[in-house]
């Protein structure tokens, strides 16, 4: 720091040119609950050696100042480069703005009027190389309160945050797992494990509960066999996303690897050194670019050139100025690179595919009543999750499609739909005003909660559905019990005189005492781009 030099209405201005005042929020300061704090400034250009109390120091002498300054760190404790101070007075924030473009610690420094973010609150911190858990209080009350003396499962360790919680609303009966492909997730669990009895850490993918815990199946676990509650927190956790060494941030200095589980599995930079310009710009358009899909042609066109002349990086930041260099300015207040890392993070860590199998898994263990909890954090995962109820949604007794075939049960012309493994799906849940305050970074969060009841499935219901009214099956329906017709592929005999709808007469031919006939029909599995029907077959049958 350099207090000599000049800053302030009281010192002549510094020689250099200043930057133009940026007046970016009105500086109004207010707690979640409303209250009036005070006026702050948003301080960017800080060195990273910068600390608390040489801030203080730095700009006590523009007035008092509320609390203690809040400076953005790394997960090492340093600094990134920016902050923010609440002054108690107007004047004092006045003062400071007037002080923009002065020297500290060899830097200029930007500053501005706080503002709040697209949230409504000012921006949260947390301590280095710690994680604060989503929504822990509302996990507590739907996935353990429930059941808890229960099996609860976190598919999604990370530090721990949830796993803590979820423990402590444990009964002394209850029992807790939890799965990482995080080496160093593992580490930070086998201590917690170390200390507490009801707690297991397995280093596996969650999409492998079901064969690592296959004994939870017939356990009791809150009144009846399986898991009573199973976590999933997607994405990637603060740690790893502050650590340089991973890789994850476009603006840290580290090797371009991108895996979660650092021992196996192809880096980043292998990854882009091999595959080709085809499959580079999928893997872009597909999981990052999406709504963009010239950027990631030419960010995978950049990515080859850089590789034919042996210039392809293998830093992390490095890697990043290329990607900003072949895309662009970027509409949207993040850095150009952000979604490439993001896609590259994805494919890697085939996170999609994964969340699809562990939350198979994790349906295949729930006990009757038992609950999934999902928190996502982009639409990507939010569609992931959403396919998956669909595929188990239990049927509503208001669906106009149940009521139609009901009709058709009563009048014996369909079999009953019969109960099975279904899930209906609670109204999800966002964070609080107050969490938004103490944790900015869980704005994005979104809980879905799924239930296990016995109860058909819709999916079932359209299987019986569908052929009875002439119409094809969705794609990808079909092999998940029994048809309208019986099992997939299966020959039913048709009833005597009956013929569905729009089926030639002469089709329906006699039964099997008529004429050594008998009339059956086939559902035959869809295929992609053809229609499902009804075949008859007129069938010599033997004596």
């Amino acid at each position: 720091v350099e207090p000599s030099l000049p800053r302030g209405r009281a010192h002549p201005q510094p020689t250099v040119t200043q930057a133009p005042l940026v007046l970016m929020g009105d500086g109004l300061a207010h707690s979640a609950s409303g209250a009036f704090e005070g006026f702050e400034i948003f301080i960017k250009y800080l060195p990273h050696s910068t600390t608390e109390p040489q801030l203080s120091a730095f700009f006590g002498e523009a007035g008092t100042i509320v609390g203690a300054p809040r400076l953005l760190k790394d997960g090492k404790g340093a600094c990134k480069g920016c902050g923010w101070i609440t002054f108690e007075k107007r004047e004092a924030l006045d003062e400071a703005l007037t002080w923009n473009g002065c020297a500290f610690g060899g830097r200029h420094l930007q500053i501005s009027k706080g503002k709040a973010a697209h949230t409504g609150f000012r921006p949260s911190l947390q301590a280095a190389g710690t994680h604060t858990p989503a929504m822990l209080p509302e996990i507590v009350a739907r996935l353990v309160q429930p059941s808890p003396d229960g099996v609860v499962v976190d598919a999604t360790y990370g530090r721990g945050g949830h796993t803590r919680g979820m423990i402590a609303a444990l009964s002394a009966r209850g029992v807790c797992h939890a799965f990482d492909m995080d080496a160093e997730a593992v580490t930070d669990g086998k201590a917690l494990a170390a200390e507490e009895r009801r707690f297991t850490i397995h280093h596996a993918p969650f999409s492998r509960m079901a064969a690592t815990l296959p004994h939870l199946a017939e356990t009791p676990s809150g009144g009846g066999g399986g898991v009573a509650a199973i976590l999933f927190d997607l994405g990637i956790s603060s740690p790893q996303f502050d650590e340089a060494h991973r890789g994850f941030r476009p603006e840290a200095d580290g090797p371009l690897d991108l895996r979660f589980d650092q021992s196996r599995g192809q880096t980043a930079h292998e990854f882009l050194s091999t595959a080709p310009r085809a499959e580079i710009t999928r893997v872009l358009r597909s999981f990052g670019e999406t709504s963009d899909g010239a950027a990631a042609q030419r960010v995978a066109d950049a990515i080859v050139l850089a590789r034919q002349d042996g210039a392809l990086p293998s830093r992390t930041k490095e890697f990043a100025a290329l990607v900003a260099r072949a895309k662009g300015c970027e509409y949207q207040a993040m850095h150009p690179a952000k979604l490439t890392f993001q896609a590259l993070r994805v494919h890697l860590n085939d996170e999609f595919g994964e969340c699809s199998r562990g939350l198979e898994a994790a349906r295949s263990l729930l006990c009757p009543g038992g609950r999934i909890g999902v928190i996502t954090w982009k639409h990507s995962e939010c569609a992931l999750v959403v396919d998956f109820f669909r595929r188990h949604e239990a049927v509503r007794d208001e669906m106009p499609q149940a009521r139609w075939y009901q009709a058709q049960v009563t009048a014996g012309r369909a079999p009953p739909l019969q109960p099975g493994a279904a899930l209906v799906m609670e109204a999800t849940v966002r964070p609080s005003a107050a969490e938004l305050q103490a944790n900015s970074r869980s704005r994005s969060a979104v809980l879905h909660i799924m239930k296990r009841v016995e109860a058909p499935t819709v999916a079932e219901l359209e299987r019986r559905l569908y052929p009875l009214l002439q119409w094809p099956l969705p794609e990808g329906a079909g092999g998940h019990g029994e048809g309208a017709g019986g099992a997939l592929g299966e020959a039913c005999p048709a009833k005597k005189g009956h013929r569905p709808k729009g089926v030639a007469k002469e089709a329906r031919g006699g039964g099997a005492g008529s004429g050594g006939h008998m009339c059956v029909y086939l559902r035959v599995k869809q295929r992609p781009q053809r229609p499902l029907g009804c075949v008859y077959l007129r069938v010599k049958t033997a004596a």
